[in-house]
């Protein structure tokens, strides 16, 4: 595999649970050295209050609400983020996170791990 996450910490927020292993596991053979699985938004939360991720990825709906909350508490400590989304075209991005890109379910670790990689560093 040639995507790499060079040794970045990664918060996956995604409550579905077979989807989250199989990307957390594939998150760790990409490169990273520490990936962060939470369901919720509370969950998401409460983490961000000890752990500062170098990227993030974020379905857009978890299973207590929208992403939104998440999304604003990453975007407040500096760390970048996509968003992930099986909904396709139907779900609404909150207005202040337009510019952020959009991974498509089912995606392919690569494509992931570039759309992660295109977004670290950013300062939007």
């Amino acid at each position: 595999m040639n995507a790499s996450l060079d040794a970045k910490s990664v918060l996956l927020a995604e409550d579905q649970f077979l989807i989250a292993m199989d990307t957390e596991q594939a998150l760790l053979e990409s490169g990273a050295v520490d990936v962060r699985v939470v369901a919720s938004i509370r969950d998401a939360l409460r983490l961000l209050t000890s752990f500062r991720p170098d990227v993030a990825v974020l379905d857009l709906m978890l299973a207590d609400g929208s992403a939104a909350e998440v999304a604003e508490a990453l975007a407040a400590l500096g760390v970048p983020f996509v968003f992930a989304t099986g909904f396709g075209d139907s779900v609404a991005i909150p207005a202040p996170y337009r510019h952020v890109p959009v991974v498509r379910k089912p995606y392919g670790i690569a494509d992931l791990v570039a759309s992660l990689n295109a977004v670290v560093g950013r300062t939007d």
